[in-house]
């Protein structure tokens, strides 16, 4: 009759059991101390039952039997799970009270409740919850158990966020499946995520290409040489080249006088700590990692090495309690390349302000910081230790001054054409010692009214360019701002809530992405396929599509946690959703998905065999040029064009296809051409202008 522990993995009950001391292994599942039994699951062990739980009906997937909409939500054992659950379901039987040590966050929460549920659990619960898994942490948290019922929004949010999923998922996938006779998987949160993607990739497309000419001019004065950019009003590009030339010829080795100099001096505070998704975008804009690759190297730091705090937190900010433990943070840190710049800080680190220690913006879990252990000695993999650099320069760096720089602005006219100048002096590097980027552009001493000599002045010409894709960080900051790629630290701060999904969810959504085929990785960017680019065609239902109302659910699922939004007012929202996206599928014109498929496109102009489709080709069937099989393929992307199934048929029977639009250049100029087939190889071809030229 001892009070039971459920910690969510093996590893964390094993962390809590060496922290209190005293355990004992038993034979299976499960250890014991003379004050406690301690046993845990591995991850989920319950899930939501499957349609055909519910009604045999419900296995076939047919038009005709959606909506699914259960009267109520029933659990099952994952089969896999079923002995460790049994254990659980054994020990809970006769336990007085049940502890609650799942992770601190929603979907722990949800773990820990669906087991009690199936099981039958109904007595006392009390929550563990905790930040860091150091014993001094796990102590600590056991000497201020909280009532479980403090957690009952939490949980009334997760079991609506994982019905709602349910319910949307397995509506809109049936409904676009059957309907169009291809596996079509649509979620509430990765469906208006890839909305975004295909979103971009036709603003590229649409994007029209412009020439410009940039006019730079080397003035000499007397403190020094400087250079300066041609503008006028508010623009700094010329739009004719024979304009830009006229101006350069104009100015070449004429005097021209500093009209304008101004100095104003600024200070650059240091940046919020880390939270998930800014963690998981810094480390993708410097190491080009993937958001599901950051978070394993965040979680291992957190659960196997105990080296920072729970990684899978929505908040940048830290509470004032926390006070007295960074005296100790900064000392474990105070090793090789960080001893310089945490040392200073000992004994007595400087105060934090409001801006960092803001206990109204930490709900759940304070932002990633370093514990109070040392890495010495720990065996640390490369991501690990790229992962943990950032999270420890950027708490060192919050107790830094602002970097203090000097702004100046030089306006030079010549011969009434006007250039600008801009420089940028640090004074006081302040945290960028830490973080680094404080890079110096100086401009020489001048003044207003100073007599200068344009010495050389040259023209370049360049191209507008189209809207970057995303990479997975841009698109982790445009989840993060439903749709809105906000770079303002205070402005995300002020959309958390309405995102799409959650800190701890949206990797595995890009990832889902992938798996599914709706999206390619081209380099450092994500770029949408032909099959996701056809189901965001299909879908009509706003809800469904649009990231900012997808994000209204989020935040509504926030207020549910903070006990101002309704579970059954938000669950009839959702099943009016999944209603409609089934009215909406079925009454839609069925599409015929060539994507993906086997079916031969035509003959092999090399070798005669057959031509099948793959992810990136039309390829021959012979090929493996390795093995001296045939070489023959019609690349998907030609020239950041994507070809379609009727173009590359075109190409196979005709030789060539009708001039095509869109295509564009390294040097990101748009152009249209013919694509012909030459001995096998792909080639353009291009219309001839007036005069015999081509384009």
């Amino acid at each position: 009759m001892k009070p039971v522990i459920i910690a969510e993995k093996p590893s964390v009950g094993r962390d809590i059991a060496r922290a209190l001391k005293g355990f004992t292994k038993n034979s299976g599942g499960y250890l014991e101390s003379q004050e406690y039994v301690m046993t845990w699951a591995s991850g989920h062990l319950v899930t939501l039952r499957e349609p055909e739980d519910y009604d045999p009906a419900w296995k076939r997937w047919s038009l005709k039997s959606l909506p699914i909409i259960p009267g109520s939500y029933a659990l099952k054992v994952i089969p896999r799970q079923k002995k460790q659950f049994d254990t659980i379901k054994a020990l809970l039987k006769t336990a007085p009270l049940v502890i609650n040590a799942c992770d601190a966050g929603r979907e722990g929460e949800l773990i820990f409740r669906q087991i009690c549920e199936l099981a039958g659990y109904r007595g006392p619960v009390q929550r563990l919850w905790i930040s860091s898994l150091t014993d001094k942490a796990i102590r600590e948290g056991f000497a201020s158990l909280k009532s479980g019922q403090e957690y009952d929004n939490l949980a009334a949010a997760a079991r609506c966020r994982s019905r709602g999923d349910w319910l949307v998922g397995i509506n809109a996938t049936r409904a676009y499946t059957t309907k169009h006779k291809v596996l079509l998987s649509v979620g509430r949160v990765q469906t208006p995520t890839l909305a975004m993607l295909v979103a971009r990739e036709k603003e590229i497309r649409d994007f029209d290409v412009q020439d410009y000419w940039v006019v730079m001019a080397d003035f000499q004065a007397q403190g020094g040489n400087y250079q300066g950019r041609w503008f006028a009003k508010q623009d700094n590009r010329v739009w004719s080249e024979s304009q830009a030339k006229a101006i350069a010829a104009k100015v070449q080795g004429q005097g021209g006088l500093v009209t304008e100099q101004k100095e104003s001096q600024r200070r650059e505070l240091p940046p919020l700590l880390y939270d998930l998704t800014s963690l998981q975008r810094e480390a993708n804009k410097r190491f080009s990692f993937s958001a599901a690759r950051t978070l394993s190297a965040a979680q291992k730091l957190y659960e196997a090495h105990k080296l920072i705090t729970y990684p899978r937190t929505n908040s940048r900010f830290l509470t004032p309690d926390l006070i007295p433990s960074f005296a100790g943070r900064l000392q474990a840190v105070a090793q090789g390349e960080w001893q310089s710049m945490a040392t200073p800080l000992l004994p007595k680190p400087p105060r934090l302000d409001g801006r960092v220690l803001n206990p109204n913006r930490v709900k759940d879990h304070h932002a990633i910081i370093p514990t109070e252990l040392s890495s010495q000695g720990k065996k640390l993999s490369l991501d690990e230790q790229k992962i943990y650099d950032l999270v420890v320069r950027r708490f060192i760096s919050v107790f830094y001054p602002p970097c203090v720089y000097l702004d100046t602005r030089v306006v030079t006219t010549v011969c009434q054409e006007t250039f600008e100048s801009k420089g940028k002096q640090v004074l006081d590097e302040g945290w960028r010692r830490v973080e680094g980027g404080a890079g110096e552009q100086l401009l020489p001493s001048l003044s207003q009214g100073e007599s200068v000599r344009t010495f050389k002045v040259s023209v370049t010409e360049e191209h507008t360019k189209p809207p970057a894709r995303f990479s997975e960080g841009t698109l982790l900051a445009a989840m993060e701002g439903a749709g809105k790629q906000i770079e303002d630290d205070e402005l995300r701060e002020a959309m958390k809530d309405a995102g799409l999904g959650t800190p701890a969810t949206r990797a595995a959504i890009i990832e889902r992405l992938k798996d599914v085929g709706y999206i390619e990785v081209q380099g450092k960017t994500l770029v949408p396929t032909a099959k996701g680019e056809e189901l965001i065609n299909l879908v009509t239902v706003p809800d469904l599509l649009s990231p900012e109302t997808t994000g209204r659910w989020e935040k509504r699922l926030a207020e549910m946690e903070l006990g101002r939004e309704q579970a059954d007012v938000f669950m009839k929202a959702v099943e009016e959703l999944a209603s409609l996206v089934v009215s909406q599928a079925a009454a839609g014109e069925r599409v015929q998905f060539q994507e993906f498929t086997q079916d031969s496109l035509g003959q092999c102009p090399l070798c005669g065999a057959e031509i099948k489709e793959n992810r990136k080709a039309w390829g021959c069937s012979r090929w493996k040029p390795e093995e001296g099989g045939c070489k023959f393929a019609i690349w998907k992307v030609v020239a950041r064009k994507k070809l379609t199934r009727a173009q590359a048929q075109e190409l196979l029977i005709k030789g060539r296809t009708r001039e095509l639009k869109g295509f564009i250049s390294k040097d990101g100029k748009k152009f249209s051409a013919f694509l012909v087939l030459s001995e096998g190889k792909l080639e353009f071809q291009f219309k001839e202008r007036k005069g015999g030229k081509k384009d």
